[in-house]
């Protein structure tokens, strides 16, 4: 979530400002921007960097789970494994694959 004090650029000014956001990037800043309408943000811009992080957070944790599972003499099923891609790949929550995953048991 982010914090009341960041600001939420509208797709004009995000427009206007790209070159010098891309810039900082460059430069090796992890600031990220919101984007969005009405100081409402839908989306956000980061650097690389930054994105690579937090898709290896998400990596570590599906590895974690995958070894606490295994630890138990268990395995993932295949749709867990399908939607642990997803979801570490940046496809899909962490929500919304567990509500896919309960889904998936209450039907099975």
């Amino acid at each position: 979530m982010y914090h009341w004090f960041m600001s939420v650029l509208g797709v004009a000014e995000a427009r206007k400002q790209l070159p010098d956001l891309l810039a900082g990037f460059s430069r090796g800043s992890a600031e990220s921007v919101f984007l969005g309408a009405h100081r409402k943000a839908v989306g956000v811009l980061m650097p690389v960097r930054v994105y690579e992080e937090l898709r290896s957070e998400r990596d570590r944790a599906v590895d974690d789970s995958v070894g606490s599972l295994r630890a138990e003499g268990l395995e993932p099923s295949s749709v867990a494994t399908e939607l642990a891609g997803l979801f570490s790949q940046g496809r899909i929550t962490a929500g919304q694959m567990e509500a896919m995953l309960l889904a998936y048991h209450r039907v099975g």
